[in-house]
């Protein structure tokens, strides 16, 4: 006999990016608006000990620069993106 599924989890991954940047709290929350179960998000870590939400290990593909993320202070980081 096939195995029923019962039941299936909708998760955010990284939020909802396609409305708001990944991993900020407004895609977390459209995620979650949108009817997502659950978020799966990604903390990394500055050079100064800063917890940030962050896919990747360098801010190239989504601000346009080459540089590693734990090679920097949370100040020069918002001043890289933004805020």
């Amino acid at each position: 006999m096939a195995n029923t599924v019962t039941s299936v989890t909708a998760v955010g991954h990284r939020g909802d990016p396609y409305l708001a940047r990944e991993n900020t709290l407004p895609s977390i929350v459209s995620a979650l608006e949108r009817g997502a179960d659950a978020v799966e998000i990604d903390v990394r870590v500055t050079r100064d000990g800063v917890p940030v939400l962050l896919h990747d290990a360098t801010l190239e593909r989504l601000w346009g620069h080459d540089r590693r993320l734990d090679r920097l202070d949370h100040a020069e980081l918002k001043e890289l993106t933004g805020g």
